[in-house]
């Protein structure tokens, strides 16, 4: 887990428990306990540490995987109907490269990772797992197909794949192809980000909502219809926006 090694790249790198807070704006106390092994980093927390020290060194001698980079990035540039030339023109990055990065031929350093978290607004932390923050893949495909009302066959034939595959996936047990998801999230009716990307942390980057929303936004089927929305085009967010307008602002 990278908190256990957070000590010894900020020394490596002479830099302070008192600078780093500084720098990143984060609360020294928090600090100390992620280095002291008492808190885990929240994905916000490891994006600020990730812009102002250096683990590109460190990245292949602690526990940071990059499995599932490639579908990741493959994913995010898909639903914005990119090509690789496209991407890479945007980037300032080749398209063979690109390329290596989606098939995992090539692990990108950091700073690529940068560029391309910033172009697709998403945080760094999205493409790196730590034994804490795996995919919830499952529990996701479970939730909207059991809110769907489906049944793990019915999820099968509409996505083309074998009950017993999904019944996996919902228990964890398999990791699946981005193919795969992709046919089951047109199944469900949700995107394929919703299904791959992880859950940003709400701690840290929700400073000022109340415990009662917090909780809310947890909720899994919450989070379900959040991931029914990304699949509308502009018209029909906007149709969604003024029916909560007149809910909130009912005619009397």
């Amino acid at each position: 887990m990278l908190e256990k090694h957070l000590k010894k790249i900020r020394t490596k790198q002479k830099i302070s428990l008192e600078e780093l807070s500084r720098s990143c704006n984060l609360p020294l106390a928090y600090l100390q306990e992620v280095e002291d092994g008492k808190r885990e980093l929240t994905n916000k927390a490891l994006d600020f540490l990730l812009e102002n020290l250096d683990f590109d060194e460190e990245l292949g001698k602690i526990h940071i995987s990059t499995r599932g980079l490639g579908d990741k990035v493959r994913a995010m540039r898909e639903e914005k109907k990119l090509t690789l030339e496209e991407l890479g023109k945007h980037l300032d990055l080749s398209t063979t490269y690109l390329s290596e990065i989606e098939l995992e031929e090539r692990t990108p350093s950091i700073q690529t990772l940068q560029k391309i978290s910033r172009y697709f607004s998403v945080p760094v932390s999205v493409f790196l797992h730590t034994q804490s923050k795996l995919i919830t893949t499952g529990k996701k495909i479970k939730t909207t197909r059991e809110a769907k009302g489906m049944t793990q066959k019915q999820l099968a034939g509409g996505a083309e794949v074998s009950p017993g595959l999904i019944a996996q996936l919902e228990a964890g047990k398999v990791q699946p192809s981005l193919k795969t998801i992709e046919r089951i999230a047109s199944a469900l009716g949700v995107s394929t980000c919703f299904l791959i990307l992880e859950q940003e942390d709400a701690e840290g980057i929700m400073v000022g909502i109340t415990p009662e929303l917090r909780e809310l936004l947890f909720d899994t089927k919450v989070q379900m219809l959040i991931g029914h929305i990304c699949t509308l085009d502009k018209d029909q967010i906007k149709l969604v926006l003024n029916f909560i307008n007149m809910l909130k602002e009912p005619a009397i």
